[in-house]
């Protein structure tokens, strides 16, 4: 067996781009592959704010189908003021990929 941080490497390589229906605006988004590197970028942006967190997750983790961000830094202010926290809250938590695991996968391990 080779080194078990190639096999890691591969691993997180491999993983699919996970989609999400957000049927009250009628698209699909995707969330990109995170590393933990993304994750403290937006951690030590947040300051330990918990909303701005899960609004840079929805700003920098979500894509459209080409690949493009959804939102942009400027779209901050009205994803935290003018958009429907519970959406914000799951699409941050699904880029974060805080959620159960998808469907298919709790389905391969019953």
């Amino acid at each position: 067996m080779g080194k078990l941080i190639d096999e890691a490497v591969a691993h997180f390589s491999s993983r699919e781009i996970r989609t999400i229906e957000v049927p009250e605006w009628s698209v699909k988004l995707y969330a990109k592959r995170l590393s933990l590197e993304d994750k403290s970028r937006w951690a030590k942006r947040a300051d330990g704010d918990a909303t701005d967190y899960l609004v840079y997750a929805c700003i920098f983790g979500l894509q459209d189908e080409n690949g493009e961000q959804v939102f942009t830094l400027e779209d901050k202010v009205k994803l935290k003021k003018s958009v429907d926290p519970e959406i914000v809250t799951r699409l941050g938590n699904f880029a974060l990929a805080l959620d159960a695991e998808s469907e298919e996968e709790r389905e391969k391990n019953s």
